[in-house]
């Protein structure tokens, strides 16, 4: 049968089914009109009625069965207050939180309940903020028993093992590298501290020193204050039997023996901030971010739901009024949002925002700041209004779709002091606010005279000056400060000075002396390389070519493309997936790897103050350690072998995403040219492999042209 045959027969019933099929009737052309479609109306959240009792500590506990899926979860809450974390150990909140789960009980290791977790598809979270401690769990039904003893363990007898409050530490060290970098966060924070001030608990912020002020001793006495039964609340929800939860809950709580009444100190209110404009230079960006903000309020305010819906009448989405005249009808930013001002336990901030280019800065604030005087002088329009208080209504019932949500809000309530009905309250005064109650709740809540306005980005490009404003300038500094040294090594004695020059000085002459060292002009390095990254090492080669002191150009081979960092002398390149950018840090990175490269330390020894300290046994072997005072260089240690030779050396420097303490550890010291060149450097990150190089062509006063170093063309 042909192909044609086959297609015709296979369309006959086709055709017959068709012609039985009465004729459609015409469709209503209001139909296809989406602006004509009619939503009913989404219906109020309706809360559950979960049980709730006190156990005879103290402990407040809201039960809520729901059997649809084999899943059990449970959420602690404690109320916490900022006024426990002293101002030089700030970020002491996140650390014991973190140590909390990450260093296990002193039953169970932080590193055996990982692997016992992931076994049964079980996890167990905590974390400690300004107001609020938490701790929470997630198992499958069987396990339920066996995972609430161990969220009860961490809770009431944590380990908080020294290595694991150091990781921490190292996870707050990157956090505080990168804070600078996302401009959002930044703009909140300055503006934040401008209002609050920079003392306030509320707006302090980790620094390294504060980071490295933290001890195990602090984490304790910070547990204790927090994590108490008759600070608790808890709530369970899932497929378990309330009867056999009370029970269960009773064995691994009830003996927690509640301490002696002690409030938690009331939050610092601040006083009203004066109006001013706050500046903060970034000249990194191509964009600015503005800000207009002043103190907020508390939730349980009587304007919480006409506020609310303000916030997204004003900069709450793309249909909001900031939005629409900055963005739309002006063309000036990038993004543009507010915030009502509202917090739980404390006031919030109000505040509006814009990102603009550079160059509008000042006019995008003038914006800004005009638009949000006019919603406290005149109503929003009805379809303002109506989109607003769609958007609050909508998001609401989105939020709580599920009873879960619900059941940990009503216990996060309890805490925060709260009515267990504050969600059917809010909803009921959200249903009536209209556009009077809007304006008039501004209006109480919204002063265009103690605005705080916040600029961060490149005045130089500015339109006009910043005093044009007509505001007094605060300039604020946004630099990070540098990692405080480790090594307290005191005022060096001439012996010790003495000595520590004679080491530095013996391991120069033992890698070919300090004059073949010092002759050296150029090298270009061929290197096999492992990168150790979460238990996994990705194989690399890279190329290296360096005109000493300050010409240099790398390239690393991976997997997605070729890396390339380069230093003319002045200024610093990165060259990588096919862009090519400016970066000022590398050239200050090749000047510190200069000051510390063994053409510079083996070279010129007696360039450098050397302080003999103390000898230091790694892995059996003992070394002679010295310490090279430096300004740019913090805690930098030589470690000498038995024959004289330098083995190794720690310094404190720019780690996978933020400070960290470095080594190098050399090996397979062979000639090249005059001197003996190691061929194999291990690096280490606090103490965790990071690189392994093993050197596979090493050369020496090789002729490097200025060209070599040049940023290449895009």
């Amino acid at each position: 049968m042909t192909l044609a045959r086959i297609l015709r027969r296979a369309a006959l019933p086709v055709a017959l089914l068709l012609a039985s099929v009465a004729p459609a009737p015409a469709q209503d052309p209001a139909l296809l009109d989406p602006s004509k479609l009619v939503t009913p109306p989404l219906r109020r959240v309706q809360a559950p009625r979960p049980e709730r009792y006190v156990m005879p500590n103290g402990i407040v506990v809201f039960l809520l069965e729901d059997h649809a899926l084999p899943v059990v979860r449970g959420t602690a809450y404690f109320r916490s207050s900022p006024l426990w974390v002293p101002a030089e150990k700030t970020g002491l909140a996140d650390v014991t939180g973190d140590v909390i789960r990450s260093g296990g009980s002193v039953v169970h290791g932080g590193d055996w309940l990982d692997d016992r977790l992931a076994a049964i598809g079980a996890s167990i979270n905590s974390g400690v903020q300004s107001d609020l401690a938490s701790a929470s769990f997630r198992c499958l039904r069987e396990n339920t028993a066996e995972v609430v003893g161990h969220f009860a363990e961490i809770q009431r007898a944590p380990a908080f093992p020294e290595d694991k409050i150091e990781l921490a530490k190292v996870g707050l060290r990157q956090s505080i590298a990168s804070r600078n970098d996302e401009m959002i966060g930044l703009l909140i924070r300055t503006a934040t501290e401008a209002v609050y001030g920079k003392d306030n608990p509320y707006a302090r912020k980790p620094e390294y020193a504060t980071v490295e002020a933290i001890t195990r001793d602090d984490c304790v006495k910070l547990h204790a204050q927090a994590f108490r039964p008759e600070r608790m609340v808890l709530a369970v929800y899932g497929d378990f039997k309330s009867a056999e939860m009370k029970k269960l809950l009773a064995a691994k709580f009830g003996d927690w023996k509640r301490g002696a009444p002690a409030p938690v100190p009331p939050p610092p209110v601040p006083p009203v901030a004066p109006a001013r404009l706050v500046f903060a230079p970034k000249e990194d960006v191509t964009s600015t971010g503005v800000i207009i903000s002043h103190l907020g309020f508390r939730a349980d305010d009587p304007d919480y739901a006409a506020m609310n819906v303000y916030g997204m009448a004003l900069g709450g989405g793309f249909q909001s009024r900031l939005v629409n005249k900055i963005r739309t009808e002006r063309g000036l930013a990038y993004a543009s949002g507010a915030m009502a001002g509202a917090d739980f336990i404390r006031p919030g901030v109000f505040l509006a925002y814009t990102l603009t280019r550079n160059d509008s800065a000042l006019t995008a604030l003038d914006l800004l700041r005009g638009e949000t005087r006019k919603t406290v002088e005149a109503p929003f329009t009805a379809e303002e209004l109506r989109a607003a208080k769609e958007s609050e209504s909508n998001g609401l019932v989105f939020s709580f779709a599920e009873p879960s949500a619900i059941l940990f809000r009503t216990a996060y309530y309890e805490v925060a002091g709260y009515p267990l009905d504050f969600l059917d309250r809010y909803q009921k005064a959200l249903e009536g606010v209209d556009a009077d109650a809007v304006l008039a709740a501004a209006r109480r809540k919204i002063h265009p005279e103690q605005f705080v306005a916040v600029l961060v980005g490149k005045e130089k490009e500015f339109e006009r000056p910043l005093e044009s404003m007509g505001l007094p300038v605060e300039r604020v500094d946004i630099t990070i400060p540098p990692p405080p040294p480790k090594i307290a090594a005191g005022e060096a004695s001439p012996a010790a000075l003495a000595k520590g020059q004679a080491l530095l000085a013996k391991a120069a002459a033992q890698a070919g002396g300090s004059a073949a060292w010092a002759a050296v002009k150029s090298v270009v390095a061929e290197m096999d390389q492992g990168l150790t990254m979460q238990g996994q090492t990705l194989s690399l080669s890279a190329t290296q070519k360096w005109r000493l002191p300050d010409r240099f150009v790398g390239v690393m081979k991976t997997p997605m493309g070729d890396m390339v960092q380069g230093c003319d002398g002045a200024a610093g390149w990165v060259s990588q997936m096919g862009q090519v950018k400016d970066e000022p840090r590398v050239a200050a990175e090749i000047r510190k790897d200069y000051e510390r490269s063994l053409f510079r330390l083996l070279g010129s020894p007696g360039g450098y103050q050397v302080q003999a300290l103390e000898p230091k046994t790694v892995d059996g072997v003992t070394y002679e350690t010295a310490l090279v005072k430096s300004e740019s260089i913090k805690d930098w240690v030589l470690y000498f072998a038995p024959d004289g030779s330098l083995a190794r050396m720690e310094y404190f420097g720019e780690g996978m995403g933020g400070p960290a303490r470095l080594t190098e550890v050399y090996g397979d010291w062979r000639p090249v040219g005059a001197v003996r060149y190691p061929h194999n450097i291990r690096t280490l990150m606090d103490d965790k492999p990071l690189m392994e190089s093993k050197a596979t062509s090493i050369q020496l006063d090789v002729e490097l042209a200025d060209d070599a170093f040049k940023k290449p063309a895009q």
